[in-house]
């Protein structure tokens, strides 16, 4: 008999029994079998990780005042705000404040939120339909390679996933109960989503009001209710920048990587429409960010070397499941909205002018939730061929990709092929013999999807990255033709531990033993903390430590203990000293204009600054404006400090300059 569930969309109301004597469940023991694998994937040994040191700064930073806090600083002094809403880091740095800073303390929380991301998923499809599709689920999620990879390090998009995840649960309690306090909810988690990446989370809203026009009810109903959700979803979500509006320039932070010191600005310009190119880019409105680790815009984009292995080992597989949920007639208004939003976020990611890999490790949300429930509802009502198309459309995107990677990854792709064939006919037989429904079969069929991202997720634990975290063992893919600014042969500052990214004419792509793996520092790329992304400029701890010590024993008591060149230069220092202030001049790559040379002059003349280190100028700016320079930004200040401070003679670094209040003179 159809259930209620799939009839008419509406959750199965618990018999009094089971509200009387709630038991453990075969579910049960999956779902924490479930929740203990992914732990493995993403938690196991982040302690040894590899970690960004200039996002582990700013959970440092923040984790000194509560203002810090709140506004997202980038040193301790709140000089200057990162260049996003710090929703995404308020967590790690409360980790940091209990705990005391380590690597473990700054990653633990995004591997967490995986783990968080991956039980919701699994609940919301157990509620949706049954056990089966749950854990189908929520293994999808668990084994997404690029999720894996980025919850092993502090880069800030697992708790963007988890907050993804959060929308699906609550949506799927407003569509299935048609209600309006549940949808209220599911806007609710949006406008948190949108604290943590901004106007990405509001690309899901076109989907569940899609999926809100399909549920039962009046159309003036439906839209008046839709609009009020969307209503106050938008004011939650742009709370954050109205309150930083409100308060002062003198009073706050400066707006990282704005021209005119703007939340607006830094939201709607250099994270939107600053993020698709020229197509969309204002010089004189706004700076542009286009990450080049993701191949060029365009249909196929998923399916290129950059990111195939990361994501799209499921993408076909996912849109054939919408198309299988359509057709066996699953409640119209979850299916409108996994669809939707599965398009929408492909979509998404196909047009955006430049992004880091990990950015569609969003997509593991509907992937995972329309596989699931797809399968699981073929199983439950026998339909041979929904089951059998989804695992052979699996087997042969991991042969098409496999084969692609070359490597480790046919031999894989071939046994996920195997395992596939062996499911498909245990599948037939038990059509042949009128039976159906056994939990090892399902089990089996799980298998014969996930091997291949399994593996690759599994590859990445030996293989750490921090700047760019990326899974399967081919950390420099998409850096192919990339060279640091200044000759630099790559990336490989700020990676203690992990890989650096080689420069022009790498490929890096062939996967396999010893194969597309940089381990610690590559071929052609600078020393450990010198000069590259990211890195504190000087040649490693023991370099920083005398250079701190130096600095504390001549320090005249000012606000900062030394200014640096960018945040990527002050980041090593600002851990190394365990939270001490440095003046980020420039902001995040060079370019913000503060301080200006006219107020970094005052600072010196106070006695707030006192000692200037010079290297780290000219950070990277990833295709944007000029990270550096200006008549009267970083590289004015640049000029003035060698023209009128001196370098100390017993100094440990040639990078140290002394400025006095003689040296302001003339001002």
């Amino acid at each position: 008999m159809t259930s209620i569930v799939e009839s008419r969309g509406l959750e199965r109301p618990a018999s009094a029994a089971s509200l009387r004597t709630p038991r453990w469940t075969a579910w049960h023991t999956g779902l924490v079998l479930l929740a203990v694998g992914a732990g493995l994937l993403t938690v196991w040994s982040v302690w040894t990780g590899s970690r960004s040191d200039y996002y582990a700064s700013i959970a440092l930073s923040m984790s000194k005042t509560w203002p810090d806090f709140f506004f997202g600083a980038i040193d301790p002094a709140g000089t200057v705000t990162l260049d996003k809403i710090p929703g995404s880091f308020w967590i790690p740095a409360l980790f940091v404040k209990a705990f005391g800073f380590s690597t473990w303390t700054v990653v633990l929380p995004n591997a967490l939120a995986a783990v968080g991301a991956t039980v919701i998923v699994a609940v919301t499809a157990k509620r949706l339909l049954n056990p089966t599709a749950g854990l189908l689920a929520g293994a999808v999620v668990a084994t997404t390679p690029i999720l894996v990879a980025v919850a092993r390090s502090n880069q800030p998009e697992t708790f963007f996933v988890l907050g993804l995840s959060a929308v699906a649960w609550a949506s799927a309690k407003a569509l299935t109960r048609r209600s309006f306090g549940w949808l209220l909810a599911a806007g609710g988690f949006i406008a948190l989503s949108f604290q943590t990446y901004m106007l990405e989370a509001w690309a899901v809203w076109p989907a569940l009001a899609a999926a809100w026009l399909f549920t039962r009810a009046p159309w003036w109903r439906k839209l008046w209710q839709l609009g009020i959700a969307g209503v106050l979803s938008l004011a939650a979500s742009l709370l954050w920048i109205i309150v930083v509006s409100l308060v002062p320039a003198g009073s706050r932070p400066y707006i990282g990587s704005t021209l005119g010191n703007s939340p607006w600005e830094m939201v709607f310009g250099y994270n939107g429409l600053g993020r698709f190119g020229e197509a969309t880019a204002d010089t004189t409105a706004y700076r542009s960010f286009t990450p080049p680790f993701s191949g060029d815009p365009g249909v196929f984009r998923l399916f290129n070397e950059q990111l195939a292995g990361q994501i799209a080992w499921l993408v076909p597989t996912a849109l054939l499941a919408i198309v299988v949920l359509w057709v066996l007639r699953f409640p119209r208004p979850v299916t409108v909205l996994l669809g939707v939003w599965l398009v929408t976020f492909a979509a998404m990611f196909s047009a955006v002018a430049g992004m880091h890999q990990f950015y569609t490790a969003a997509l593991a949300i509907p992937m995972a939730l329309a596989i699931g429930l797809a399968f699981a509802l073929a199983r439950r009502r026998r339909v041979t061929w929904a089951q059998v198309s989804m695992l052979a459309l699996a087997a042969v995107t991991a042969l098409g990709i496999g084969f692609t990677y070359g490597g480790y990854s046919i031999a894989v792709a071939v046994a996920q092929a195997a395992l596939a064939g062996i499911a498909i006919a245990v599948i037939l037989r038990e059509r042949l013999r009128g039976r159906g429904g056994h939990a090892a079969v399902a089990a089996l069929a799980g298998a014969a999807m996930l091997l291949t991202p399994l593996v690759w997720s599994a590859v990445a634990i030996a293989n750490p990255s921090s700047t760019n975290p990326v899974a399967g063992g081919v950390a420099d893919v998409g850096m192919r033709g990339f060279a640091a600014p200044g000759g630099a042969g790559g990336l490989g500052g700020a990676n203690p531990g992990g890989q650096g990214f080689p420069g022009q004419g790498t490929r890096g792509f062939r996967n396999g033993p010893g194969a597309g793996v940089t381990q610690g520092r590559p071929q052609g790329a600078p020393p450990a903390n010198q000069g590259g992304f990211g890195g504190a400029g000087f040649g490693g701890s023991g370099d920083d430590t005398a250079l701190i010590a130096y600095l504390r024993e001549h320090s005249s008591g000012g606000e900062y203990l030394a200014a640096t060149f960018g945040a990527q230069s002050a980041a090593g220092l600002i851990i190394a000293s365990d939270g001490g202030s440095f003046l980020p001049i420039g902001g995040f790559n060079g370019a913000d204009p503060v301080p200006t040379l006219e107020r970094f002059q005052q600072l010196v003349a106070d006695g707030d600054v006192r000692y200037v280190i010079t290297t780290g100028r000219g950070g990277p700016s990833f295709g944007g404006q000029a990270g550096f320079g200006g008549q009267t930004g970083s590289g004015a200040i640049l000029d003035w400090v060698e023209q009128s401070c001196t370098q100390p003679s017993d100094s440990p670094s040639s990078t140290l300059y002394e400025c006095t209040g003689t040296a302001t003179s003339g001002i």
